[in-house]
Formats: structure tokens, sequence, C-alpha cells
């Protein structure tokens, strides 16, 4: 059974957010109790550019970014394993910020975001 949870994305619009909760502890799990956290993101950056993350929490830095994985055109990802909450931003080419309040990502999440440049 999934959970599912809304976020307000940068864009001010409702995302999902799914979360299993009925999984016995070591499914999912990674070394030393930490959960995958999957960011898809849908916006289309245009052809030669790339999307980054910044933040805090699973070796992101808000310094430094680290590019998603295009899809296809609209369509980019980022996996980790973390023990704790991630809070994050994305970037397009490691120099322009999205719009809005910074993200949060919890152990465990699969977060969908649509943001604005």
């Amino acid at each position: 059974m999934k959970f599912m949870k809304e976020l307000k994305s940068i864009t001010g619009r409702k995302t999902t957010t799914e979360t299993a909760s009925n999984k016995p502890a070591s499914a999912g799990s990674g070394r030393n109790g930490s959960k995958s956290v999957t960011i898809k993101v849908k916006v289309d950056v245009g052809f030669g550019n790339t999307l980054y993350l910044r933040g805090e929490g699973h070796g992101l830095s808000w310094s430094q970014g680290i590019p998603l994985t295009c899809v296809d055109g609209s369509t980019w990802t980022w996996s980790g394993e973390t023990d704790g909450k991630l809070k994050f931003k994305l970037l397009i080419n490691d120099a322009i910020w999205a719009k809005g309040d910074d993200l949060v990502a919890t152990p465990g999440e699969k977060v969908e975001v649509a943001p604005a440049f």
C-alpha cells in the first residue's frame, strides 16, 4: 500500500510524492539504514542545457551542483541513498536558480516537481 502526499512545487503547482509505508524495514533500505530518495523533474531546459541539483544532505552542496540524468526532452532524474532529509534546489547549467523556496525530500520518497526559471 502506498500513501500519496502533496508537495508544492517551485511553480506553486501541487505535485505528488509517493512513499511506501508497509514495506519491511530492510526493503528499499541501503547501507546503515538509509533509504533511497528519487527526484523526478518535469521541465524543458532547452537543447544543450543540463539540470543540476544543489542543497544539503547526502553529499549535496549549496556551492556546487550535481547534474541530473536526462530521461527525455523534458524529464530529469536523480536518486541517492540517505538517512535524513534532503533540502534542495534546481539550477540550469549550475548557474540559473529555479524560482521559489527550497524543496525537501525525506528518505523513501519519490518526489516529482515542475520548476519555473
